[in-house]
């Protein structure tokens, strides 16, 4: 996965589960769908928001931001792709770019409780995320981030709604071909 700057790698390693939880275009069962992905301590927050959306298949870049109080838009807890200034007065997001994984004040350091990874402004993917071990070793050559295992097929990033727009069609056709009652 891109990065910027190359430096060496440091333990701890810190494995995330990521997990869909819903988004515009999330289906149903995307609950059931995760990935696990391993981060380097040195590597940034960054880091791990660019290769979240990879790790579902979605290619398109757009906007995103990490929650830590697992609340959508709260700018308290927020870590954002980009740091703008809040144009309402509120308060700057931290800068994921800026704090090295190891450095991350982590809700749920001991696995239980997730906090929100959200992707696209618009559509709203929202991902939960949480650790789920600490390895104390980096590996000799290893490439981080990295997916290391997973569950269930990730959606598409954008379904094809072809299908949907033609039965809506269809529906106007039968209203506008049909007779007035009155």
């Amino acid at each position: 996965m891109p990065r910027g700057t190359r430096r060496p790698l440091e333990p701890p390693i810190s494995t995330f589960r990521v997990r869909i939880l819903g988004g515009f275009y999330a289906p149903e069962e995307a609950r059931s769908v995760w990935r696990e992905i391993e981060v380097a301590a040195n590597q940034t927050l960054a880091d791990l928001g660019e290769a979240i959306p990879l790790a579902f298949g979605f290619d398109d870049p757009h906007l995103w931001s990490f929650f830590l109080s697992g609340q959508p838009w709260d700018r308290d807890s927020e870590y954002a792709l980009h740091s703008e200034p809040d144009p309402l007065g509120g308060p700057r997001p931290h800068a994921a770019r800026r704090i090295a994984i190891r450095d991350v004040p982590l809700p749920g350091a001991d696995g239980k409780q997730e906090f929100l990874f959200l992707f696209d402004y618009g559509d709203e993917w929202h991902f939960g995320v949480k650790l789920v071990r600490l390895h104390p070793t980096v590996e000799p050559g290893g490439r981080y981030p990295r997916v290391v295992t997973q569950a269930g097929e990730a959606p598409p990033q954008y379904p094809d709604r072809e299908d949907d727009d033609l039965e809506d069609d269809a529906g106007d056709e039968d209203e506008e071909g049909a007779e007035d009652p009155e």
